[in-house]
């Protein structure tokens, strides 16, 4: 078989991170069974040993990351600068990559070059551990990134705290014509 990521707990060991692995996965799953059941293309931005991949991968989905890592290299694993990444994917997820973007705008609308439909991001909140990570450059809330989001074409599927990964994450999907008349119509209507 060939190796599609590499392994994300190969030197971890204990009862923690084989449960965080586990919470993380089930997680994944019910994201990518809930927003994705159409599509079939999933790319990881920074993705890091690929769990994320793993679990798009045992769902069905062709499961592709890019990684500036050599560490990380595989054969669906894309080494190299994201900003230089090519192709659509249905699925576009970064996970704890966002909160590291000096223009966070700029990379949105990466996401949104790479994406024909969902882009799924997950981040870290702002709290107090959130400094102790130095290339933390630009922290985030639920509503910086869904405005983020709207600002660059997108609409908010899911947006929610997730307590025991002290983070954030936005599901959204790409604003289509027919969407923009949805809301407009919803707008005239006094709903929004």
């Amino acid at each position: 078989m060939t190796k599609l990521y590499s392994n994300p707990w190969k030197n971890k060991v204990g009862v923690k991170s084989e449960l965080k692995y586990f919470v993380r996965n089930k997680f994944y799953k019910w994201l990518l069974r809930k927003y994705c059941k159409r599509c079939k293309t999933v790319i990881d931005i920074a993705c890091g040993p690929g769990q994320f991949m793993k679990t798009a991968a045992s769902l069905g989905f062709k499961a592709y990351g890019v990684d500036a890592d050599e560490r990380y290299k595989a054969k669906n694993v894309i080494i190299g600068d994201l900003w230089k990444v090519k192709g659509k994917y249905d699925v576009v997820f970064n996970n704890m990559i966002i909160e590291h973007m000096n223009d966070q705008e700029k990379f949105i609308k990466k996401m949104s070059q790479l994406s024909n439909n969902i882009v799924i991001t997950i981040s870290a909140y702002a709290s107090k551990s959130f400094w102790n990570v130095p290339d933390h450059v630009k922290p985030v809330t639920k509503i910086s990134v869904r405005w983020l989001f709207r600002r660059c074409g997108f609409r908010t599927l899911l947006s929610m705290h997730i307590p025991f990964y002290q983070a954030v994450v936005v599901v959204s999907k790409k604003v289509t014509d027919k969407d923009k008349d949805w809301e407009s119509k919803k707008i005239r209507k006094g709903f929004w």
